[in-house]
């Protein structure tokens, strides 16, 4: 099997499951990523945002057992395709609450990113 058909499974699995998960007036998630350009070491330049829809997202909570160190009640785990790359400190908006990407776990048996799970904290 092909990393092509993998990431096609992969899109296809997770459409399929925030379709059984979510309802027609549930919130789409974005990541908002911001670059700045120019400025220097005191600060200042420009600060763009893009805004990317992740139609192949959902979220999943964590078990409390899991609960210590690194990861805190209220923690998330979003889990979606390889299309748009999710780094740590990316922000990641669903309706009105916005979440800071904490860590970032790609799923990538051969050089072929096929997903990605991130920790997610409201910021």
């Amino acid at each position: 099997m092909s990393s092509a058909s993998l990431r096609a499974d992969i899109k296809n699995l997770l459409a399929e499951a925030a379709t059984l998960a979510g309802s027609p007036s549930s919130d789409l998630i974005y990541v908002v990523k911001s670059t700045t350009t120019g400025g220097g070491p005191l600060g200042g330049g420009t600060t763009t945002e893009v805004t990317t829809l992740l139609p192949n997202a959902i979220f999943k909570g964590y078990d409390a057992k899991l609960f210590n160190g690194t990861i805190l009640a209220g923690d998330r785990m979003l889990v979606c395709d390889n299309v748009t790359a999710i780094k740590q400190g990316d922000t990641i908006k669903q309706g009105s609450a916005f979440y800071i990407v904490v860590n970032v776990d790609m799923k990538a048996p051969t050089s072929d990113a096929l997903a990605y799970i991130a920790q997610v904290r409201l910021k």
